[in-house]
C-alpha cells in the first residue's frame, strides 16, 4: 500500500510540473505587449510606409526596391517619447465636440490652395477622393510613390531614408512634383536613424541640385522630443549652405498649448516656413490617453490657430488611416474609406 501511494504521489508531482512547464507562457512573449506604447507606435508605422510602396507598387510596371519604413503616421510617427503633461487638459467650455451638422458635398478635386495634407498609406485606393475639400491641399505616402489619381492634390515625394535612394532617384525628375520631404525622424533609433552629418552630405547629393530644378525642399523631420532640436542644429550648421525652404515637423502631445509653443519656438528660431507633417493628440509618455472629448478640443484649438498663420504652409494630422498604428484611435479622421466626424472638422472645418 506504501509503495501504490508512492507511485501515485510522483505521478501526481509529474503531471503538474508537465503542465507548468507546458501552460506557462514565457516572459519574452508578453514583454512588447502594452509595455512600451511608444516602440509598439514605431514599429507600426515601419508598416505603413512598406504597405504605402506594397500598394503602389502593384499597380506600376518597375519594381521598387525593398523600402524600409517609417510614423506616421501615422506614426508618424514615429517619434521619441515628448514631453507631456501628466493628464489631457479640460476642453474649454466654449468648444462643441459635437460633429459638423452637415457634410458639404465634396468637391472634384483638391487645391484652392488649402492648407490641410493626407499623410497616406493606402496606395491607390480611390477613397483617398472621399478625403477632398477646398482646405486640402496635399498629400505624402513616407515614400517616392504617388497614388495613381491624387485627385488634384499636390504630392510630396519622400526620401524617407537611405533605403529609398534607388527608388527615389528614379522617380524624381524634373517636374514629377513640386516639393520635396526629406529623410523621417533621423534621431530616432526606429526610424531612419542618422547622423546629422550624414544626413547634410546625403542632402548635398540628392536634394541640393534639385533646388535647381523648381522643388522647394522640405527640412528632415525630426521627432519633438529635446534630441530632435538638437540633431536639427547639428544637421544646418553641416548643410549651412543647403536651400531649406521648409522646417518639417512632428508633434505628438495632448496639450494643444504645446503645439502652438513648439511651432511658435521652431519659426522663431530658425526662421523658415513650417510644415507640419505628423501630429496627433497622443500620449507617448506612458500617462493617461485623451478623452474624445479631449481630443476634439484638442483639434479645435490648435486648428484655427495653424490655419491662421501664415508661416504654416501645410499640416498633416496622423488619421487619415484606416490602421492608427497604436496611436490613439480616436484620432481617426478615416474608417471604411470615409471620413470620420472628427475627419469632417478636419477636412472642411469651420475653423
Amino acid at each position: 500500500m506504501a509503495v501504490t501511494k508512492l507511485f501515485n504521489l510522483l505521478a501526481l508531482t509529474s503531471l503538474a510540473l508537465f503542465a507548468s512547464t507546458s501552460l506557462t507562457t514565457p516572459a519574452n512573449a508578453l514583454s512588447a505587449v502594452g509595455h512600451n506604447q511608444h516602440l509598439s507606435r514605431q514599429g507600426a508605422h515601419e508598416g505603413i510606409a512598406r504597405r504605402s510602396k506594397r500598394d503602389n507598387s502593384k499597380r506600376c510596371k518597375q519594381r521598387p526596391t525593398s523600402l524600409a519604413q517609417a510614423d506616421a503616421a501615422k506614426t508618424t510617427s514615429i517619434a521619441a517619447a515628448p514631453t507631456t503633461s501628466a493628464a489631457p487638459p479640460p476642453p474649454p467650455p466654449a468648444k462643441t465636440t459635437a460633429s459638423p451638422s452637415s457634410t458639404p458635398t465634396p468637391p472634384s478635386g483638391g487645391n484652392g490652395k488649402g492648407k490641410i495634407g493626407i499623410a497616406w498609406n493606402g496606395g491607390n485606393d480611390p477613397s483617398l477622393g472621399n478625403l477632398i475639400s477646398d482646405n486640402t491641399g496635399y498629400v505624402y505616402t513616407w515614400s517616392p510613390w504617388a497614388p495613381s489619381n491624387k485627385f488634384g492634390l499636390d504630392f510630396i515625394p519622400m526620401l524617407w531614408g537611405s533605403k529609398q535612394l534607388s527608388d527615389f532617384d528614379s522617380l524624381v525628375n524634373p517636374g514629377y512634383a513640386s516639393q520635396l520631404l526629406f529623410i523621417n525622424e533621423p534621431d530616432e533609433p526606429t526610424q531612419s536613424t542618422m547622423a546629422p552629418g550624414d544626413a547634410a552630405t546625403l542632402w548635398k547629393q540628392q536634394f541640393q541640385n534639385r533646388a535647381g530644378e523648381g522643388y522647394d525642399l522640405w527640412s528632415p523631420a525630426v521627432t519633438s522630443s529635446t534630441r530632435g532640436e538638437d540633431w536639427m542644429d547639428q544637421f544646418l550648421a553641416a548643410c549651412d549652405d543647403c536651400s531649406i525652404s521648409h522646417m518639417a515637423l512632428h508633434f505628438y502631445d495632448t496639450n494643444p498649448q504645446n503645439l502652438i509653443d513648439y511651432v511658435t519656438h521652431w519659426h522663431s528660431k530658425y526662421g523658415r516656413n513650417i510644415v507640419i507633417t505628423e501630429f496627433a493628440c497622443e500620449n507617448f509618455g506612458g500617462g493617461a490617453q485623451a478623452t474624445m472629448d479631449q481630443v476634439w478640443s484638442f483639434y479645435q484649438t490648435v486648428m484655427p490657430w495653424l490655419m491662421s498663420q501664415d508661416y504654416v504652409t501645410a499640416v498633416f494630422p496622423f488619421g487619415f488611416l484606416e490602421d492608427m498604428a497604436n496611436v490613439n484611435p480616436d484620432n481617426q479622421l478615416m474608417k471604411g474609406g470615409q471620413l470620420t466626424d472628427l475627419g469632417k472638422y478636419i477636412v472642411y472645418g469651420p475653423y
